[in-house]
């Protein structure tokens, strides 16, 4: 990990020249295109990157792979003939274009985030934090962090670029090339090592919880990307695409908003070797110690902790929570809680306590009698929510109280009639046993019951045969 000190001189005489790019297609703007449709979009904050551009000297654009609510993606070819070298487990590849495309290029996953954009800089910082601390451990691999960092000044300010090395697809998508969608039972163990694997660096090395900052975001199949199985596979699409003109809409602004392409065609026979990789810290949060807690709402509704929802100062021990509810997303391409959402998709918090009490069984008593106290607990800073609403505590956002000074649960009319042990119909009933069993460590009510990462990964369950 480097940052890129930009010189008035050109580099060294091995640099190349920039390809000369076709000119882009100009298609129609009644449309909303790629991150126009990402709430909050503001398109004043946005890099106007443009396929064949060049910035620091060095990084040539050539597609736009990805978009979100505060950056966009975009391969790029790297002019300066850097070898981008990424260890996997133990192994360790060089990610370098040989094909077609040209002898001996080189590419790398641009990132480049809005202006004034303080996500991006703690990214930055926790992905420094993560390279340095988590450097010996045996998952800091399976953690992408960026190779290098620079700035380009936009229109409107300036506005952070992050290289890392290009993956093929999130988690999700890759699960689509199975039957029924689903990872099939034995790659599931594969992955869900893998992840406690680099959840364990994350958590005990480097003191980072995904879920750190924003309610928005998680550790999801969203932030877990598959690599790519070989680099004929991008080499392949980059000779496909940049023969072809880019399209792109002018928005009111006059900014050229281009079409993203992910779609890097059918796996290779080499894709037995490709390991999940956790993606995406720019939300995540340094805890310091041990004793270390954040104190305001984290994690997608579907994915939300209890502790969370009823307000409670939480831990590591969330992104367990995340990685729990997850394995149903792999192993069964459904949700676990399924009630909670209404069907605005809105967040019902009611109901997915409701549906946590059926699954998991009413929670200790203890946990509800605090729970009293923990869903008044100030935030650092009150929260505005989609309606616009400042809220300065879980109540305030989530509702309730959800328990009576007895303990009993306010709403038993929304508890579904379901049993945990009935939501995994498409495994033969020994792997259902043997799963469930490593997944109520994950799935407790008090976080402090839960399993870390570390230990997980001495459950049986994941002992491979």
């Amino acid at each position: 990990m480097r940052r890129l000190h930009i010189a008035r001189r050109t580099f060294s005489s091995h640099h190349k020249q920039p390809f000369a790019l076709p000119p882009p297609k100009l298609i129609s703007t009644s449309h909303l295109l790629d991150e126009e449709r990402v709430p909050w979009y503001e398109e004043n904050r946005f890099y106007p990157a443009k396929p064949g551009e060049v910035l620091a000297e060095r990084f040539q654009i050539l597609v736009k792979i990805g978009y979100g609510s505060s950056s966009t993606t975009w391969l790029a070819r790297d002019m300066r003939k850097m070898y981008v070298t990424v260890t996997i487990l133990s192994l360790a590849c060089v990610l370098k274009i040989t094909s077609d495309f040209s002898d001996g290029e080189f590419v790398a996953a641009l990132k480049i985030n809005n202006c004034e954009g303080a996500v991006s800089e703690r990214e930055l910082e926790i992905e420094k934090h993560i390279a340095k601390s988590g450097s010996s451990h045996g998952g800091r691999a399976l953690l992408r962090t960026h190779l290098e960092y620079f700035e380009v000044e936009g229109p409107r300010g300036k506005h952070l670029c992050l290289a890392y090395p290009p993956m093929r697809e999130p988690l999700w998508r890759f699960q689509r090339r199975f039957e029924d969608s689903v990872i099939p039972f034995p790659l599931l163990k594969v992955y869900l090592l893998v992840l406690l694997k680099a959840l364990d660096c994350l958590h005990t090395a480097c003191g980072v919880v995904h879920s750190g900052k924003y309610f928005i975001f998680e550790l999801n199949d969203f932030h877990i990307m598959m690599p790519f199985e070989d680099g004929e596979v991008l080499s392949g699409f980059l000779n496909q695409r940049l023969e072809k003109p880019a399209e792109y809409k002018i928005d009111a602004v006059g900014r050229h908003v281009f079409r993203h392409d992910s779609d890097f065609g059918d796996l290779r026979p080499s894709w037995m070797s490709m390991t999940p990789h956790i993606v995406d810290f720019g939300s995540s949060l340094q805890l310091h110690g041990e004793t270390g807690r954040g104190l305001f709402p984290i994690q997608p509704n579907h994915y939300r902790a209890p502790e969370v929802t009823l307000g409670f100062p939480w831990n590591r021990s969330a992104d367990i929570w995340s990685l729990g509810t997850l394995i149903w997303d792999m192993a069964q391409d459904t949700e676990l809680f399924q009630q909670a959402q209404d069907s605005n998709g809105n967040y019902d918090s009611k109901a997915h306590l409701a549906e946590m009490i059926a699954l998991l069984g009413p929670p200790p008593p203890g946990f509800i009698e605090a729970s009293h106290s923990t869903l008044l607990l100030k935030w650092p800073q009150k929260i505005k929510i989609y309606g616009g609403e400042l809220c300065e505590n879980a109540m305030e956002m989530f509702g309730g109280p959800f328990f009576d000074d007895d303990g009993k649960f306010l709403h038993e009319h929304l508890i579904p009639d379901r049993k945990i042990e009935d939501t995994l119909p498409l495994l033969e009933e020994k792997d259902r046993t043997e799963l469930l069993s490593f997944a109520k460590k994950m799935l407790t009510w008090d976080p402090e019951a839960r399993a870390t990462a570390r230990e997980l990964l001495e459950h049986p369950f994941l002992k491979l045969e």
